[in-house]
């Protein structure tokens, strides 16, 4: 069973999705209604999945994910929120979702990114723009692990094997995967560095790490 934590700074529409969640048999261990309080709700709880709104007092939801996703990487952060232009997309990403839908989405919109999230695969909802999230930034930023543009632990991982050309069904085997998983954190990696395909992504990638 998924284990949810639900963070948006609006109880009503907190507890809708609440409400949503546990009818789907999805456990809500925790919520939250800063971004504060959803860091000490996370830490406490250890949660698969965040279900996060971006707009909030004290600790804005971007900056409350890339938190998440660089203390607690096996976390995973569905956007839940009202903006849905391609720059504020570009950021969450950036900082470590996973999944991203606006408040116009329907439960099964919701339910699915939260559910591809705890999968380990990117979800992007309808409606929502599919920025090149690496596009313009010098090389220097995929530094360090490959973690500057919110690469969680497994990512960096999964993009390091394959900026040494390795196939998804190798990766699988030294990682301990299986290769749909990999598949699936090969898309997020090939977005989140801006790439056009896998290829790109893996000279992207050899460049970053010399």
């Amino acid at each position: 069973m998924i284990r949810a934590v639900v963070v948006d700074d609006h109880p009503v529409f907190r507890k809708g999705l609440v409400a949503l969640l546990r009818a789907s048999e999805i456990e809500v261990v925790g919520e939250a209604g800063s971004g504060l309080e959803a860091l000490a709700v996370v830490g406490e709880t250890q949660p698969d999945v965040v279900l996060m709104d971006l707009s909030m007092p004290d600790l804005g939801g971007i900056e409350a994910t890339a938190r998440i996703a660089a203390t607690w990487p096996e976390v995973r952060v569905v956007v839940i929120t009202l903006f849905d232009d391609e720059a504020t997309v570009r950021r969450a990403l950036q900082a470590g979702a996973s999944a991203y839908v606006t408040k116009q989405a329907t439960p099964e919109q919701i339910l699915g990114a939260a559910e591809a999230a705890f999968a380990g695969a990117l979800w992007l909802g309808p409606g929502v723009p599919r920025p090149l999230v690496g596009a313009n930034a010098p090389a220097e930023q995929y530094m360090g692990g490959l973690g500057g543009i919110g690469l969680t632990t497994r990512e960096a991982a999964v993009a390091d094997l394959l900026g040494r050309g390795l196939s998804n069904p190798v990766i699988a085997e030294r990682l301990h995967l299986s290769v749909k998983t990999v598949a699936n954190y090969v898309s997020i990696v090939v977005l989140k560095l801006g790439a056009a395909d896998r290829a790109e992504a893996a000279r992207i990638v050899r460049a970053a790490t010399g």
